[in-house]
C-alpha cells in the first residue's frame, strides 16, 4: 500500500513484485487490483462539498544537517518544511 499511495504515477503490479521479491505475479496482481477497487471507492465516499478552505504554513523541525539562518523567512528557509492544510 505504501508503495502505491507514495508516488503520483502510482506503481505497476510487475515494478511491485519486483520490489518485494515475489516470484508468482497472479497473486500481487490480485493485491493490487483490490487495493486500487479500494482506493477508488475511498475516493467516491469521502469528496470536498461546500466551502473549502486551504492555507499553507512553514514549520520549523530539528535536523543536525541543516544550519539555522536568520533572517530568511518563507519558502527559501533551512530547517522550514511547507504544509498545506484544507478545512
Amino acid at each position: 500500500m505504501f508503495l502505491m499511495s507514495t508516488t503520483k504515477k502510482g506503481f505497476s503490479a510487475k515494478e511491485i513484485q519486483r520490489q518485494l521479491g515475489l516470484k508468482r505475479y497472479e497473486p500481487v496482481w490480485a493485491m493490487v487490483h483490490k487495493l486500487r477497487k479500494a482506493m477508488g471507492n475511498r475516493d467516491a465516499r469521502y469528496t470536498l462539498e461546500g466551502m473549502i478552505e486551504m492555507d499553507e504554513g512553514y514549520f520549523t523541525f530539528e535536523s543536525s544537517e541543516v544550519e539555522q539562518e536568520k533572517g530568511i523567512r518563507g519558502r527559501g528557509t533551512a530547517g522550514k518544511q511547507n504544509v498545506a492544510v484544507m478545512a
